[in-house]
């Protein structure tokens, strides 16, 4: 019974022991100028932006940013000053997210990110065009096509063998959850549990409609459209201070 009681005691008091000593540290570390000084940048933290559901639509939100505060001062401790290069930020994910909405259609990205996607059918004078001026572009890949080079990105767009392709670019370690729905195939997209993406189509007939009225996030499929108005429509869209994004670059949460 007595030996009960003393070990039962001497556990008590190292557990009081670790608590004190935890606290003391806690104490220490708060009253530690760097430690101070890294509370006091609140002001560097970026809210999450919620996705925007409209009907069967969703525009994606974004992420924000919140720092870090014991890896940041782990870090600035090793070299005795705060220095703000050194602050660690982690990722705060949106309230509404697009990746909890799946059933839902992007057919903007979020405006926020200030870009434009472009898709390409199969042109091949239109690749060599974006290639040549290393623009980054989305390709609709088929079987025909699927094993071609590129730096652009490639979304599975052949419906008589999806699976097939499928299992290409997985070799290829390509993004494969993308699925453009235009030419109703929303159900088969569904089925295949992938992120659907609608895309406004510009050609040669209708390139007078929207030239001029690109925005950002806009996700267009240039489909028929000559190289001159392909050159025209970019120049327009780098004017108005837009960058060029990949589809999934565009629509994804990630700042």
């Amino acid at each position: 019974m007595n030996n009960s009681l003393k070990t039962l005691g001497i556990i008590a008091l190292l557990c009081f022991s670790f608590y004190y000593t935890n606290q003391f540290a806690l104490l220490m570390k708060s009253k530690d100028p760097i430690y101070q000084t890294i509370l006091m940048q609140e002001d560097k933290n970026i809210n999450s932006v919620s996705a925007v559901i409209n009907g069967d639509y969703i525009i994606p939100g974004l992420e924000g940013k919140t720092i870090n505060v014991e890896k940041s001062f782990q870090n600035m401790k090793n070299i005795g000053a705060f220095n703000e290069n050194y602050l660690v930020f982690q990722s705060l994910e949106p309230e509404i997210s697009a990746k909890q909405n799946k059933d839902k259609i992007i057919k903007n990205g979020n405006p926020l990110k200030m870009g434009v996607a472009i898709i390409l059918s199969e042109n091949s004078l239109l690749q060599t065009y974006m290639e040549k001026m290393n623009i980054d572009y989305t390709v609709l890949t088929t079987l025909k096509n699927v094993q071609e080079e590129i730096h652009g990105e490639k979304i599975n767009n052949d419906f008589n063998n999806y699976n097939t392709v499928d299992k290409l670019l997985s070799k290829m370690s390509i993004n494969k959850n993308i699925c453009l729905v235009n030419g109703s195939h929303k159900d088969f997209c569904q089925s295949k549990n992938k992120i659907m993406v609608e895309a406004l189509e510009i050609n040669n007939s209708n390139i007078a409609n929207f030239y001029g009225k690109v925005k950002g996030g806009d996700i267009i499929l240039v489909n028929n459209l000559d190289e001159k108005y392909l050159k025209l429509l970019i120049e327009n869209i780098v004017y108005k201070g837009f960058s060029l994004m990949t589809v999934s670059n565009l629509i994804s949460e990630v700042r």
